[in-house]
């Protein structure tokens, strides 16, 4: 991936917040040092951020660092062209001191920030709040009092915080960022969520040794991220793999294939918009698996195995978009268009992702998009995969 030309400017991750202005506004709590980088993560993902910082915030973080980090003026005081009243898609207060949240809940408009987030308000445009203080501070009957009022008001969300040594601290950066995305895009996707199967699953010998296919989970979980940075609902099933999203509205995690089956037709069950199987299910698991530890030592352990239900036939989502995985190696793009045909059909899928073996690894992924109608397209990273399947559920 290449680098910014200037320490000004930041790779993007995506564009879930491209055309965004949000205003970003800094208050007094040591964890205010933390703006930088969540400033820098919104950039990522394309949004344009006016930082504000307030009397309290410049206690613990300058000017000059989030001017920096927005790659633009921070707003420190009131202006005579009534920088105040909000012109902006969105305005997040993060962190968001108690004694913020108190002026917000009573109305109070005696600093520019406060102005800021009033006027927002006033015109109904999203406001996310992520309150940032000592658990004592938060348990205060007052401030209980102001969280549930300001809670109720229609265009605010509460962001969530990280919950440590009894306080409410600022959380990863980047996942807080995916957060303000879904929030702002949410209103445009359906309700119902997308199920991702992702990861692999175990077929178990006895209740200690077990055979599996490989997956680091990583391809999963950038699909799963994206689209939730893009405002799709997500119920992600995951089996045992090394990495997991950082970023899913339900993650479910199971170790089985039979486990993951169950799992999806719940989600089934239960509504779903789209359906995106790219885990790499166990085809055969031993037959009759052993009750406890086989002893060690043996001459010979024969072990018989039978198929595995397929999950991706089993769940039907008739008339919802469905994405199928298929890993190949060593085949023309011809013979892998032939097998994405037969997938498709026997599948009833309106996209089929074919992945290089070869290719696949934790930094470089090839693959081939072939939809149900349309041409195909290569696709020459995880991101990229991500960004397709994304875009063609939109």
């Amino acid at each position: 991936m290449e680098h910014p030309a200037s320490d000004l400017l930041v790779t993007p991750v995506s564009d879930a917040l491209k055309g965004c202005r949000v205003d970003v506004v800094v208050t007094g709590s040591i964890a205010a040092v933390e703006s930088v980088r969540f400033i820098r993560s919104l950039r990522r993902l394309g949004a344009d951020v006016t930082p504000w910082l307030s009397q309290g915030g410049s206690s613990f973080i300058t000017p000059m660092s989030v001017t920096w980090a927005a790659g633009k003026e921070t707003v420190t005081g009131f202006s005579g062209s009534a920088t105040h009243i909000a012109t902006s898609d969105a305005v997040i207060v993060a962190p968001a001191s108690s004694s913020v949240l108190a002026k917000i809940s009573r109305g109070m408009t005696d600093s520019h920030c406060t102005a800021l987030i009033s006027s927002a308000l006033g015109q109904q445009k999203p406001v996310m709040i992520l309150p940032s203080m000592h658990d004592s501070l938060l348990s205060a009957p007052a401030m209980r009092e102001h969280i549930a009022r300001i809670s109720s008001w229609n265009n605010v969300s509460m962001l969530t915080a990280r919950e440590e040594e009894g306080k409410q601290k600022f959380p990863d950066p980047r996942q807080l960022a995916d957060q303000v995305a879904h929030i702002i895009n949410r209103v445009k996707r359906p309700k119902a969520p997308v199920l991702v199967t992702m990861g692999t699953t175990r077929g178990y010998i006895d209740d200690v040794r077990y055979i599996s296919n490989y997956s680091s989970g990583a391809l999963g979980s950038a699909i799963s991220e994206e689209l939730y940075r893009q405002g799709f609902a997500t119920h992600v099933v995951a089996g045992p793999c090394e990495v997991k999203p950082t970023s899913a509205t339900k993650l479910e995690s199971v170790k089985t294939t039979g486990d993951m089956l169950a799992a999806c037709e719940r989600a089934e069950a239960n509504g779903l918009s789209a359906g995106i199987f790219c885990a790499s299910v166990l085809d055969y698991e031993p037959n009759e698996p052993s009750t406890g530890k086989i002893k060690s030592g043996q001459s010979k352990l024969t072990v018989s195995l039978k198929p595995t239900p397929k999950i991706i036939g089993s769940v039907k989502l008739k008339g919802l978009p469905k994405v199928g995985f298929k890993l190949e190696t060593g085949l023309s793009v011809d013979e892998i268009k032939g097998i994405a045909d037969v997938y498709i059909k026997k599948y009833d899928l309106t996209l089929l992702i074919a992945n290089e073996l070869a290719t696949v690894s934790a930094t470089s992924h090839h693959a081939w998009a072939f939809p149900k109608s349309g041409s195909r397209s290569e696709l020459g990273s995880k991101a990229a995969i991500a960004d397709y399947i994304t875009k063609s559920l939109s």
